[in-house]
């Protein structure tokens, strides 16, 4: 699957192909070519992953358990084979007490079947 990197201090992401918000304020998806996200904070927690990307984060996530390594969510998605699908890597940054910044994986389907 191809990988984009994009990097901004805000969370407006929309779908290339039509053009909606993927995210609500709660961070909840209402895109319809959304098909699953993951958040640095928890990247054994994947949000709601169409089955297809299910299975094969589980059988990633058995296979670098057994290797005693740590998930690496962008390396998972660069060995997806799913045609047309698309992953999304957001590193969103800004300012509190100090700089913060957060990083979301986010894969949609652009093969304009829905």
């Amino acid at each position: 699957m191809q990988l984009i990197t994009l990097e901004h201090g805000h969370w407006n992401f929309f779908c290339p192909v039509t053009g909606k918000q993927v995210y609500e304020e709660a961070g909840e998806s209402r895109a319809v070519t959304f098909r699953g996200a993951w958040h640095q904070e928890v990247p054994s927690e994947p949000m709601d992953l169409a089955p297809e990307l299910q299975s094969a984060w589980n059988a990633y996530a058995i296979r670098i358990d057994e290797a005693d390594g740590d998930l690496d969510v962008a390396a998972f998605l660069t060995e997806v084979d799913m045609p047309g699908w698309v992953a999304f890597e957001v590193n969103s940054f800004g300012m509190a007490c100090g700089p913060v910044w957060e990083t979301t994986w986010t894969v949609l389907d652009l093969s304009g079947k829905d």
